[in-house]
């Protein structure tokens, strides 16, 4: 999994709800189109947001965690290599805003799936 990837995921979720969002007028889209991101697309797009919130918040363990990225920042500072720590620090920084943008894009396909998917 590479967590740089979410930019591509959350760019596609836009995509779903682009159409509310930017046009004056809403964009309809065939029932079978409606079907098929209900029936292939949702449950990728839930899955790729839990397994990427999961391995941000994993343990010190698990490659690219917060705590896995906070570690090694200690790590760095304690052999002084403290440009590598400050470096590590801002990678932090950003896992915190990707936290942000993954929960933005799980409501956005919740709120999809509540309106035009049913009750799967």
């Amino acid at each position: 999994m590479n967590i740089s990837r979410i930019g591509g995921l959350v760019a596609g979720l836009l995509l779903l709800g682009a159409g509310t969002a930017s046009a004056q007028e809403p964009i309809t889209i065939s029932p079978e189109k409606v079907q098929q991101i209900c029936s292939n697309r949702v449950p990728r797009v839930e899955a790729r947001v839990k397994a990427l919130t999961d391995r941000i918040n994993g343990t010190a363990e698990t490659l690219g965690s917060k705590k896995w990225i906070e570690q090694k920042a200690a790590d760095a500072r304690k052999a002084g290599n403290t440009a590598r720590a400050d470096v590590l620090d801002a990678r932090l920084k950003l896992r915190d805003a990707q936290l942000v943008k993954l929960s933005k894009a799980a409501e956005r396909v919740a709120k999809f799936k509540s309106e035009h998917c049913g009750s799967k």
